[in-house]
């Protein structure tokens, strides 16, 4: 009885330093144009590839190593942004516009036309017109 009752001991102290090893963070994550809560956005342990990416809401939940130091928040056409765990569980982010230059924007429609049943134009543009 005695080894059932240390072999349930040591499981239990092994499964506590085990879980000990993960925490959870979070928060949410939105816009600084319109403060509207950010879908898609993903997030990711810097250095790792452990991640997740924000539900509907903006809203996210992550485990993370107990170790881990920096969150990686991106999305397209927003400035990526790097911000510290330290002692914090809830972690909220507000992500701003990255203004994208663009040297040349083409369009380009594909179909089938015979050249005297051509009756569009066709041009380039570049940014000095735009």
């Amino acid at each position: 009885m005695k080894k059932i009752a240390l072999l349930l001991a040591f499981f239990a102290i092994g499964l506590n330093v085990v879980l000990a090893q993960t925490r959870e963070i979070t928060g949410s994550v939105t816009s600084a144009d319109d403060g509207g809560g950010m879908p898609g956005v993903s997030i990711s342990v810097k250095g790792t590839s452990l991640g997740t990416i924000t539900d509907v809401n903006g809203k996210y939940l992550l485990k993370v190593p107990a170790d881990a130091k920096t969150l990686v928040f991106s999305f397209v056409g927003m400035t990526t942004q790097e911000e510290a765990i330290g002692n914090r569980s809830v972690i909220n982010v507000q992500l701003k516009s990255d203004n994208i230059a663009v040297d040349e924007v083409m369009v380009v429609a594909y179909g089938t036309v015979k050249k005297n049943s051509f009756t569009g134009a066709a041009t380039q543009i570049n940014s000095e017109k735009i």
